[in-house]
Order: C-alpha cells, then structure tokens, then sequence
C-alpha cells in the first residue's frame, strides 16, 4: 500500500502583473490522504517566479526543496481521529493550496487515480477487473501517435498494448472494456470500433451487416463478454426517409457469441409520431446478463430512451410520457408547422446508465414548452430513474442535469448540468446521501475531488468524472477509487 494517496493531476494557477510578467503555480497534486502510519509524498512543481511552500500543521513537513519538486512527509498519526492540514505554495502573486488529510494509525484506506494522461476518458469493466484508454503524443512532422493503455485493476499496473501513427488508427474515445480485457474504441479514421486485447492485438471491428454503409460500432457488453450491443448505419438519411418504416437510418444490433440481430424498433418515434427521418435507434448499454438492454432514438429531433426485455421494445418511463400537438410559428416566414410537445426520458451516448441487473435505466426527464408567441420550443432536463421491473419512474426535480448510473438496491448517481458536480440519492425514498465527494469520503474514508460517478462495479471499484484545469482550458478528467480489497 502506498504512504499516501493523491489527486495527481496537473493544477494550474497563474496570474500576469503590471510589468506582463506571468506569474504561475503548477503542481501535480491538488489533495492528499496519508495513511496513519505516516510517510513520504513528493510534489512535483513548475513555477515562475521561484516559489515558496509552507505547511499549516506541525505533523505535515515540508523538505527535499528543490527547483522542480519538494516533499511532504507526515508523522504517525496516533490521535485516534482524522487530520487535515493545507500546504500553499506561492511564487510571485501566484498561490496554490493543497488539501491535506491523514487517518488514523488504525485506517484501512482505498487508492484514489487520476487518469489525466488519457485524453479521451477510460471505461472500467463490468466486474471492476480492468479499465482502458488512450493517450497522443506529438510527432517531430506535427502528427500524433495514438497509445492504447489496458489497466490491471488488481496490480494497477499499465499495460501499453498499441501505438500507432494517426493516419492509420485513431482509437479516441473508449466505448467499453470487457472483464478478460478486451478493449473497444469509436476509431476516428473509419467511425467504426478498433479492438484492442492484452496480448496485444489490435483490430478493426467487422461490419455485422457488410451490405450496410456504415461501420458497426459495440457500445456496452455484458460481464462475461459473451453479448454485445451496439449499432451500425443502415441506409443514408435520404434513403432511409423515402423506405419508411420499411427502411432505417442507425439500427440497433445485439451480438450473441459474435452473431448479430437487429433489435425490434418502436413503431412511433419519441414524439409519438411517424418517423421524420426513418427509423433510427442505438443500442448504448446492457445490464450484466444481457437481460435488458437500453438505446437512445436517433433521428435528429430527439434522443428518447428505449429498453429491450423478454424481446419486447418499450419506451422508458411510459408511466410518465405526455402528449401535447400544437401548432407552432416559424418566426421568418410566420408558416404554421404542427409540433407535439413531449415529456419523456431522454438519453445521449451514455453507455453505463443501468443497474448490473437491468432493474434501474438513469436518464434525464425531459418537458417541452412553446415559447411566448409560439415561435420556438424549450426542453428543461433534470434526472430520473426508471424501474423496469415496476414500470415506474422517479424524478428528481430539485436537480439539474441527468442520472448516470444506479446499484441494483437503488443508490443512483447524478451528474448536474456541466458536469462539474454530482450527488448521490436513494431512488425509492429519494433521499440525498451526499454530494459525489462526501458519499466516496463516507464509504471509501479518501478525499476526491468534485465530480460525478460514472460507475460503482460490484466489487466497489468506482469509476468518475471531474471538470479540472489541467491544461489549457477545463476538461473532464476521468478517476476511479479501487477499495484496499478487491
């Protein structure tokens, strides 16, 4: 076990004097926790002017000063209780504060990862076994290679298992990662998937249908990685409009040991209306034994949240879908085009937004209302949870934003609007437990940073996001939280 455990990501403060002189402070961590036993942490710092560091506790020791690092050290925490203390390190008018806390002698702790270093996000197994991403790095010609990263969760250790140059793979965002380390990602070059394995394999997805124009894509896959669900393109938009029902525009695919179907479609789109633009759906997540299966309708006007059990297709949250047909004014012309406000469930391209049993979907609940005048239509979101076994929904109002994930005895995960925030509530008596850091500080005794949780596997591993400025701008950097015993 390691002395302490960090947010080890890049934190950037600057400021620019009188005289355009950059002031700056650049740290590789932004908050500890040390074990009771105490021990050694090394910091390392980019600053301009030179800085200076300083701890508030007399137990939190600063040395090893240098120019590019110093050290923290804490004494054996023999109190009985936790112990915070703050470390500022200042250069110029620029000044950072590192939050520092201990427990006690006696505390078993978890290990808290910053995945800053993937630049597209990771996914961590259904079973918690493994996680994966992707990293570039800057070529003398201007061009990047793409490095594809399989982490093994029980040694933590990184295993780089591709390279390659981007004018042939650009393996970008992870879509999902199986228990025996298969990895998937959407590949930028074909918009298809590139599969990468622990041995070190690396290949393009077949199309399940070769005589449709698009590339297949998998999305989510079940724990023992015999079902995978996911879609592939169909016909282009023209066609699709001018085949109907008869023909489709992204079609939602379920794999059984390699073999596809085409799962049922909805007859009506979202709107409760025709399809505008043919059929058109993406299968996005699976719960563990590929019982029930979720997708979120893609036909340009709405993302509606469908689920598939005992071969049956089902909008989620029937049990609170409304209806209004208006007639709205286009404001250029003052042509009267019909519209029918919806409330519904609504999902993106979220691929983990279901209990590992299938028992809860997570999805936004969405409300339509026509402005003033007619002219245009507003959609307010806020998170809700769907019961497919109940057939009843669960809205939380007092949030914004949407649900992300949920465990099967009914703790859900929020993620506000932006993303920079998160909580944690008991769906069926909709009570808040906390904010996403204070529930992993209550359950795992660790300080993370604000953010949401993407992920809870059933061995407790926790998978998270959070807004950080690690670089130029704020991003969505991914973390997990791996308990002491796996």
């Amino acid at each position: 076990m390691l002395p302490a455990a960090c947010l080890a990501g890049l934190l950037f403060v600057g400021c620019t004097t009188e005289t355009t002189e950059t002031h700056y402070v650049k740290l590789s961590e932004v908050a500890c926790t040390f074990l009771g036993e105490g021990g050694p942490k090394v910091i390392t710092v980019e600053a301009n002017p030179g800085y200076e560091v300083s701890s508030s506790a007399s137990w939190l020791k600063v040395g090893d000063e240098g120019e590019s690092s110093f050290s923290l050290t804490a004494d054996a925490n023999d109190s009985g209780s936790e112990r915070v203390a703050e470390v500022t390190v200042t250069a110029g008018e620029a000044s950072v504060v590192i939050s520092v806390n201990q427990l006690p002698s006696d505390s078993e702790m978890a290990h808290y990862r910053l995945l800053n270093k993937f630049n597209y996000g990771a996914v961590v197994s259904p079973n918690g076994r493994y996680a994966g991403g992707s990293y570039q790095t800057l070529n003398n010609d201007n061009t990047y290679n793409y490095h594809v990263v399989i982490i093994d969760l029980e040694t933590e250790e990184w295993h780089e298992v591709g390279e390659f140059q981007s004018s042939l793979y650009k393996p970008t965002i992870p879509s999902c990662i199986t228990d025996d380390g298969t990895l998937f990602f959407s590949e930028y070059n074909t918009y298809g998937n590139l599969v990468s394995t622990l041995s070190g394999d690396n290949y393009l997805l077949e199309k399940a249908y070769p005589d449709w124009i698009g590339e297949s894509n998998v999305e989510a896959t079940t724990a023992d990685g015999t079902v995978w669900v996911g879609y592939q393109q169909w016909m282009n938009g023209d066609d699709a409009v001018a085949a109907g029902y008869d023909g489709g525009h992204y079609m939602p695919i379920k794999w059984t040991n390699g073999e596809p179907e085409i799962l049922p479609l909805p007859e009506k789109n979202y709107r409760n209306e025709p399809w505008p633009y043919g059929r058109s759906v993406m299968a996005r997540g699976v719960s563990y034994d590929g019982s029930v299966i979720y997708g979120s309708a893609w036909d340009n006007t709405n993302q509606g949240m469908v689920y598939w059990k005992d071969g049956e297709v089902h909008w989620a949250g029937e049990d609170i879908r409304e209806f209004e047909e208006v007639t709205l004014i286009r404001q250029e012309d003052g042509k009267e085009v019909p519209f029918t406000l919806t409330k519904g469930l609504m999902v993106y391209a979220e691929r983990t937004n279901i209990s590992p049993n299938g028992r809860w979907l997570c999805a936004a609940y969405a409300v339509d209302t026509a402005t003033e005048g007619m002219h245009n239509v507003i959609t307010s979101k806020c998170p809700a949870f769907f019961n497919t076994e109940t057939g009843k929904t669960y809205i939380f109002d007092e949030y914004s934003g949407s649900a992300r994930s949920a465990t099967d005895d009914g703790i859900g995960f929020i993620v506000n609007s932006g993303g920079a925030s998160g909580y944690v509530v008991d769906i069926e008596s909709g009570t808040q437990l906390g904010t996403t850091e204070q529930w992993i500080y209550d359950n795992y005794g660790i300080t993370v940073p604000a953010g949401y949780i993407q992920r809870l596997c059933p061995n407790g591993m926790v998978l998270g996001y959070s807004v950080m400025n690690v670089g130029p701008g704020n991003l969505s950097v991914a973390w997990y939280v791996r308990p002491t015993e796996m």
